[in-house]
């Protein structure tokens, strides 16, 4: 173990998981301000829209929740700008009717930096429409990220709520493979702590829970997602999984709604590696996906495992001679029947709850490309943070 690892287990005070990084996101949500929680679990309560901002893996820890919050039975009306249903060619254009139609409108921003472009032009906009026009009490923008200070944190803290949710610290930069256990890929410290968070948020306005609540489900959640993790790397599909990532092959990320979500975060996370070693990452079912080809690897991720759709993209690409690994919530269904790998991990099944099958498959494929990086370095390929960097940079 690297001396960054031992220290940071020294000042632990509850390892949940034997990954590193997986503590270090828990030890950061237990260090949030339970007030700032509270009051951006009210804003969120009390809105008649959610407006969900964000870039990246970001937006997608972001909207994973929001998905389970608009689908949950009372469930939050949440409106994306660029759906095509929303009302304007930008937020000041849409906020004077998003009001109308909806009473109180909550900008719900997910950026570590507090610097990402599209958040801070949507926060921008609307705290000039509320500037000139509005009502603060009618216009809230709440804000998760690690800068206060930030242009974004700015703007919360005058027009809604900011909630300080620690990443990785400013000196950290792995440049050795085994480091990525301590620290993580990129952002993966802030990313999946905010996952954590939305999805207890999420669950607590099911119950029409008091704010406390969030903070409780947070810490259950992360109980079970710690022993999740220690489970599904010791597994057999996980080690296949990476033995065939490996080899130089294209390799293909697929789901619907939630899932969708999770498999575009994780191909952003494999595709750092898997493009530093020269080869492709896709997310299935997008314009730019090509065919399949032999020794191609699929990786499905499906609560249900029944999802016709996808059932029958996992057809497609046995028929091409692919690899077919599936994440899923039902052991006995077509899509875990038709894998070569399958792992299960339990959701919430109950008609109408938001399931925590999501967010707990995002942190289970978490150090898959940890340990990719591993795996190539036993070649004699080195992977230091800076190149993966470098990769994220210039195909973001």
């Amino acid at each position: 173990m690297d001396g960054t690892a031992r220290t940071v287990r020294r000042e632990m005070s509850n390892e949940i998981s034997s990954m590193t990084f997986v503590n270090r996101v828990y030890q950061n949500l237990e260090h949030a301000n339970p007030a700032d929680i509270e009051a951006l679990y009210h804003d969120i309560m009390g809105a008649g829209v959610v407006l969900p901002s964000g870039e990246g893996r970001s937006k997608g820890a972001l909207s994973i929740a929001c998905s389970e919050m608009a689908k949950m039975r009372g469930g939050k009306l949440v409106l994306d700008r660029g759906d095509i249903g929303f009302p304007g060619r930008n937020v000041i254009e849409a906020a004077p009717i998003l009001k109308q139609r909806f009473g109180q409108v909550c900008l719900l921003i997910n950026s570590g930096s507090g610097k990402s472009l599209m958040p801070l032009l949507d926060a921008q906009q609307l705290a000039m429409y509320v500037a000139e026009h509005g009502n603060p009490r009618d216009f809230r923008i709440d804000v998760i990220t690690s800068e206060r200070d930030s242009p974004i944190g700015k703007l919360g803290t005058r027009y809604g709520n900011v909630l300080v949710l620690k990443g990785r610290e400013p000196d950290e930069a792995p440049m050795e493979s085994k480091e990525f256990r301590s620290t993580g890929i990129l952002e993966d410290l802030f990313i999946l702590g905010t996952g954590v968070l939305f999805q207890s948020i999420a669950e607590a306005l099911y119950e029409e829970a008091p704010a406390d609540r969030v903070v409780a489900r947070s810490k259950t959640l992360f109980t079970e997602i710690g022993s999740l993790v220690d489970q599904i790397v010791a597994s057999d599909f996980f080690k296949g999984l990476v033995d065939a990532l490996e080899q130089r092959h294209s390799c293909f990320f697929v789901g619907l709604g939630s899932g969708r979500e999770v498999a575009r975060m994780t191909a952003v996370r494999v595709g750092h590696v898997k493009r530093a070693m020269g080869d492709q990452i896709y997310v299935a079912g997008e314009s730019n996906t090509p065919a399949p080809r032999a020794g191609d690897v699929l990786v499905v991720i499906s609560h249900s495992g029944e999802t016709e759709i996808v059932a029958g993209w996992c057809k497609n690409f046995k028929r091409m001679g692919a690899l077919v690994t599936s994440i899923v919530g039902n052991p006995d269904s077509t899509i875990a029947a038709s894998s070569d790998l399958s792992f299960t991990i339990k959701g919430d099944g109950l008609q109408g709850r938001p399931n925590s099958f999501y967010v707990k498959t995002a942190f289970g494929l978490s150090p898959l490309p940890i340990y990719l990086v591993e795996k190539v370095a036993e070649r004699g390929l080195r992977l230091p943070e800076y190149i993966l960097r470098w990769h994220h940079s210039v195909t973001s």
